[in-house]
């Protein structure tokens, strides 16, 4: 399964998380996934926006959990009797990557997932 979400990415715990954490699980939504039984293989490939001050810095391992952490459409939830939670514990191989958009390219990421076997 590959899903492309479009927009500003977002790390983890910021003002931007919510809305990129809903933009990830509409992607994958709109591609009719079910969550599924197994282990995983996971790639991820961000498209970041031209940092819009000094400060603003894409910290790689945070777009990641974000993302994972949205992704409960794929990996079902964790059986446990705390809140819901992706069961992104059976993600077993992660690839990942960060990139500045190149001109008239769209911010987002591309996310490839894998039944790992």
């Amino acid at each position: 399964m590959a899903v492309q979400v479009a927009g500003r990415p977002s790390s983890c715990s910021t003002a931007a998380t919510a809305p990129w954490k809903q933009a990830v699980r509409a992607a994958i939504e709109a591609e009719h996934v079910e969550p599924t039984i197994g282990r995983f293989a996971v790639s991820i490939g961000f498209r970041t926006p031209v940092p819009r001050n000094s400060n603003e810095a894409w910290d790689l391992d945070n777009l990641v959990k974000a993302t994972l952490d949205a992704m409960e459409g794929v990996f079902g939830h964790r059986p446990w009797a705390g809140p819901p939670q992706p069961a992104d514990d059976r993600v077993d191989y992660l690839v990942a990557s960060k990139r500045t958009v190149a001109e008239g390219e769209e911010p987002g990421v591309t996310i490839t997932v894998h039944i790992a076997r």
